[in-house]
């Protein structure tokens, strides 16, 4: 059995939505990990700090982790000190390393 700790669950399916004529839409549905394995964590905290600035769907994307898991881990790392909110008055959060 394979724990969580080492590697990413992803599940992708794509979902046909048929028409009688013409063309038919194809929607593509990625469900991506809730936690974030220990190994990616660490690679996840180096990439974070060579960049200029973070934003929390691109690691998301990055990495195929939900953001809500990513944006949990940005909290904790700019506790740590690690990183710091850009504009702390803005709705859109951007994170600079320090």
């Amino acid at each position: 059995m394979v724990d969580k700790n080492s590697k990413v669950l992803i599940r992708k399916d794509t979902i046909n939505l048929r028409r009688k004529y013409g063309r038919s839409k194809q929607i593509n549905i990625i469900e991506r990990d809730a936690y974030v394995p220990e190994g990616i964590e660490d690679d996840i905290k180096q990439d974070i700090l060579r960049r200029k600035a973070i934003i929390a769907t691109d690691v998301a994307v990055k990495y195929d982790v939900r953001v809500s898991t990513i944006k949990l881990l940005l909290a904790k790392y700019a506790k740590e000190g690690l990183i710091k909110l850009f504009d702390p008055s803005s709705n859109f959060k951007i994170y600079v390393p320090i």
